[in-house]
């Protein structure tokens, strides 16, 4: 029984630190908004203007309601740095995905970025599976094959994914900078 009682009001913890956590500012912040500021924050961050609607209902609370202009403008001038080719490089290179926030010119740019990011990051994903099936393979061959034709298919099979692998790290190497 206590055991239970202790669940169900962790339980409710739970559900409270995240309903609490859904509102985008909490009345002080709402009260007191540089909506400029607020709007270089959310751009920094590459959140999408969808965003402002959260502030506009988490305020609306508190009787307050955004400066959409002062917030768009602010807005604007935080995706002058998260619109960068190395932002998108270093999103696309982690394996984030990203929604399209980026104004022209500032997209073709930080989409140019992601795209490289995201070939190395698919790469070095493909070579790490394809080291690990060599492993694997080594190992196979290692604590025996007794069927000739079956090892010799492990032979194969190894010889085929040593050459993958050496052609996955040139085309890394290849790849522009970073």
């Amino acid at each position: 029984m206590m055991g239970t009682r202790r669940s169900a009001t962790a339980g409710w913890l739970l559900v409270l630190l995240v309903l609490s956590g859904c509102a985008s500012m909490d009345e002080s912040q709402c009260l007191n908004a540089d909506w400029y500021a607020v709007g270089v924050e959310d751009g920094a961050a590459g959140r999408p203007l969808a965003r402002l609607g959260d502030h506009r209902r988490a305020c609306a609370k508190h009787g307050v309601a955004p400066q959409a202009e002062r917030y768009m403008a602010g807005r604007n001038e935080g995706l002058k740095s998260f619109c960068t080719y190395d932002h998108g490089y270093a999103l696309g290179r982690a394996g984030h995905g990203h929604a399209d926030v980026c104004p022209e010119p500032l997209a073709a740019n930080f989409s140019a970025g992601y795209r490289d990011g995201r070939e190395r990051y698919d790469l070095t994903r493909r070579l790490a599976a394809v080291q690990k099936e060599i492993e694997k393979s080594k190992a196979a061959l290692k604590a025996g094959i007794h069927n000739p034709r079956q090892r010799a298919r492990e032979v194969e099979r190894l010889e085929a994914l040593t050459r993958e692998a050496e052609q996955l790290e040139q085309a890394i190497a290849a790849l522009p900078g970073r």
